[in-house]
Formats: structure tokens, C-alpha cells, sequence
């Protein structure tokens, strides 16, 4: 089953986790693609959530290796807020919005976090 996870708000809210967890869970039998749009995408930057009291999302970053979940950025929100591939702490594939809205059109579940 083809499953889409979109994070489109900030790493600071409970969603992010939450989003992370049940991704992984899906992501044992299914094939996810977890796209992350507008402030989203700085989920995956290079920063020290632990250092704002937030748990840091290293142990989800450790299990996707072993998990079929391809991690998705749009192309419009990483360059709004300015950022580079480099800036990422895994690698990400780069997407326009009509490329992912044919991924959305093709999968059986979305879910919007």
C-alpha cells in the first residue's frame, strides 16, 4: 500500500513526533513517502531541539533506516525559507507541488499533520 505523510507545520508541536511514530509504524509493511511542505521542512534541518527542551528526533532518524519511508521536500517551501539540500540532516528528494500531487493522486492514505 502506497501511504503519504505531509508535515506542513513546525518541528516545535507534538505533530512532528507523532506524525514520525506512526510513519514508522506504516512504513514496517508499506511503502511511505513523508513529505514535508512550509514550515515543515525545517523538521529536518540541522538544529538542537534538545537545547528548547524538545525531544530530539535522532531515534526516528536511526530507525529509517530500516523502514521503507523516502523522506520528501517541496521544492517552493526549502527555497522560501532558504535553504539547500546540504542543509538537511538525512537525504531528501526534492519535489515541486505538482510532483507531489501526483504522489498524493497515486497513494491509497494520506495523512496531513
Amino acid at each position: 500500500m502506497k501511504t503519504v505523510f505531509i508535515l506542513k507545520g513546525d518541528p516545535f508541536s507534538w505533530k512532528a513526533h507523532e506524525a514520525f511514530r506512526i510513519a514508522v509504524a506504516v512504513g514496517m509493511n508499506h511503502e511511505v513517502s513523508f513529505v514535508f511542505i512550509r514550515d515543515g521542512v525545517y523538521t529536518l534541518t540541522k538544529w538542537s531541539p534538545e537545547e528548547l527542551g524538545i525531544e530530539s528526533f535522532e531515534k526516528f532518524y536511526e530507525i529509517l533506516e530500516h523502514v521503507n519511508i523516502e523522506l520528501i521536500v517541496e521544492d517552493a517551501s526549502m527555497q522560501e525559507r532558504g535553504l539547500k539540500e546540504t542543509d538537511f540532516v538525512r537525504e531528501v528528494r526534492v519535489l515541486s507541488a505538482e510532483e507531489i500531487s501526483q504522489l498524493i493522486n497515486e497513494s491509497e492514505a494520506v495523512y496531513v499533520w
